[in-house]
């Protein structure tokens, strides 16, 4: 059972070693676009935006005439009366006053029908109405923003989740790589205890160290399975689809300064276009508020039909202007226009502090940036002495020249030092995700 376990768990690592290998690259350009097309918080941010479309081809249908038809059917309640009094109508020498009598004209309780129709074009509305378009299509702007604002969250959430993976694939990489290396130092050690040149508890801390190694590879196949089935949810696809993922070279840290990631970021942030957009809205909500003092003024067609009443006109119809006005509001048009006022005021303190802000999250992100860098060439430098350190003694080791301690020391060691690399290359890489995402990079 010692002799086959380990064969077979080696078997079973270099199977999936291999199938890694077979899955299809997915680099992180294409990563980022299959986000962008399928991510579902995207989707939703896209059809808010189509949303705002609407609204403003509803805030542009205003200016054109308006139809309002209403139809009051039923029953009359009481019978509906006239008395036209003898001789109302006049009186004449020939035939003396009309009516002669008391005239009384009877509706009965029954059915009937009142139908009014209007037509009314807007005409002094249109100004007030062309704010209220301009207001609704900043409101677009903002929105589109928000888009923008989504897609750049989800790139850079994107980006770190691959570099996650890369950094998750590598240390299970260096994990299968440790197996292997205490595999080989358990086949010299059993030799070496059959020649009795090392000691039995020798061979048991090698045994041990591989079992423990052994876990760990196993750890970290399972938390990279995870991971690709978060990454592949993020990406709005199926979580079984297999793929791996490629290393990414490292940029230096000189290749932007903090005044152009300033600049790109003042050019480019969703929140900063949002913020200047919000102002101008606010703006235009107070030439809204102004424009109540103008009294609205139609052209204007109305029509008027009684059905089944008598005396009463069947059709009635007038075309003329109508005009609305309210010349006394106790101050509530002159409140309204002070609450715009102060809301432009808050906006333009709002678009001054995002600005602010944004600036300081670009330099804050650009530092961690600089500092990652360095840290992951210290790092690199150091896994790679350890590397040649425990390949040194590794040698010597085969050829009795070094003693086991020496030699499991140097592996932890590696160890050690791998993983603070892995550590300080994922660091680096959200960090650089960071930073595009601050400066308004999708």
């Amino acid at each position: 059972m010692l002799t086959v376990c380990p064969a077979s768990l080696r078997a079973q690592g270099q199977g999936a070693a291999q199938a890694e290998i077979e899955d299809p690259l997915l680099t992180l350009d294409d990563a980022v676009s299959l986000a962008l097309i399928n991510n579902r918080a995207v989707k939703n941010s896209a059809l808010e935006a189509q949303k705002s479309d609407n609204q403003v081809n509803v805030a542009r249908s205003r200016r054109l005439p308006k139809l309002q038809l209403d139809v009051l059917a039923g029953s009359l309640l009481h019978p509906f009366d006239f008395t036209f009094p003898a001789g109302s109508f006049g009186t004449y020498p020939s035939t003396g006053p009309i009516p002669s009598t008391d005239a009384k004209v009877n509706t009965p309780a029954r059915f009937t029908t009142f139908t009014t129709a209007a037509l009314d074009q807007p005409l002094s509305q249109l100004y007030k109405i062309n704010l209220g378009i301009r207001a609704t299509e900043l409101g677009r702007e903002i929105t589109r923003e928000a888009l923008r604002a989504e897609r750049q969250k989800v790139a850079a959430d994107v980006r770190r989740a691959y570099f996650g993976l890369v950094a998750s694939q590598a240390a299970v990489g260096a994990a299968r790589q440790t197996v292997k290396t205490l595999v080989e130092t358990q086949r010299v050690t059993t030799r070496y205890v059959a020649q009795r040149a090392v000691l039995r508890a020798d061979a048991l801390e090698v045994e041990s160290r591989l079992s423990h190694s052994r876990y760990e590879l196993s750890a970290a196949e399972n938390r990279l399975a995870t991971q690709r089935e978060m990454f592949n949810d993020l990406l709005g696809r199926d979580l079984t689809t297999r793929f791996r993922v490629e290393p990414m070279a490292e940029e230096a840290a000189s290749e932007m300064t903090l005044e152009a990631a300033r600049q790109r970021a003042a050019e480019s942030r969703p929140e900063i276009r949002q913020a200047q957009a919000r102002e101008k809205q606010a703006q235009y909500e107070r030439r809204i508020a102004k424009a109540d003092y103008i009294p609205d003024l139609s052209a204007s067609v109305r029509y008027v039909g009684f059905y089944n009443f008598e005396v009463l006109p069947r059709n009635v119809a007038s075309a003329g202007v109508y005009l609305s006005w309210e010349p006394f509001d106790w101050g509530r048009r002159a409140n309204k226009v002070a609450e715009r006022t102060r809301a432009l005021e808050q906006a333009h303190n709002g678009a001054q502090q995002t600005s602010s802000q944004v600036a300081i999250e670009v330099g804050a992100t650009y530092r961690k940036w600089s500092e990652a860098s360095l840290l992951v060439q210290a790092a690199r430098t150091g896994y790679e002495a350890a590397t040649e350190q425990v390949r040194e003694t590794g040698d010597r080791y085969k050829l009795e020249a070094a003693l086991l301690r020496d030699l499991l020391q140097a592996q932890a060691r590696t160890t050690d030092a791998q993983f603070q690399y892995q550590q300080a290359l994922s660091s680096y890489w959200s960090a650089a995700a960071d930073l595009r995402r601050a400066i308004g990079d999708e």
